[in-house]
């Protein structure tokens, strides 16, 4: 079956599906599903990629530097026993620094936007309601991740 889907959510299903526990599906629904990931994963890998490129050339100078400051700082904060002295940066840069991540975020949003709005054609065959059921149940999904992916991969 083809289907004419958003690049995102091509993305927002391969990142569910591509840990999924196979285990309880019968062996013609294994291969249903391997077939479905073939066809999810070129989109999903480019669009990721896409993703990764325009953060990374839209960063600021210093930004991974920040990051690992701030990453630090949270572990700091998280632990009893830390000498928050030693700590790399304090609590009014680490405001900052969550600051310039959000605008960050918000740029590469802005700026793959289109991508992940672009619309791809896919061809695969959708896995049954039954054989959707063996998969939720062979895996520790959540409610949001199970219905993402059974908007893309199964028959309602």
């Amino acid at each position: 079956m083809k289907i004419t889907i958003k690049s995102e959510k091509v993305l927002a299903a391969y990142n569910v599906v591509s840990t999924a526990k196979y285990a309880k599906l019968d062996d013609a629904d294994k291969i249903k599903l391997w077939k479905i990931v073939r066809e999810l994963k070129p989109v999903a890998e480019k669009l990721s990629e896409d993703i990764e490129s325009a953060k990374k050339a839209l960063e600021p100078e210093g930004y991974q530097e920040r990051l690992q400051s701030a990453i630090k700082y949270e572990q700091m904060v998280r632990d009893p026993k830390a000498d928050m002295a030693e700590c790399p940066i304090g609590a009014a840069e680490y405001a900052q620094f969550t600051d310039e991540a959000l605008k960050l975020r918000k740029l590469v949003a802005d700026a793959t936007k289109e991508l992940m709005e672009k619309e791809v054609t896919i061809s695969f065959e959708l896995l049954s309601e039954k054989a959707f059921c063996k998969l939720m149940s062979g895996n520790d999904w959540t409610a949001d991740q199970a219905v993402t992916l059974g908007d893309v991969i199964a028959k309602s």
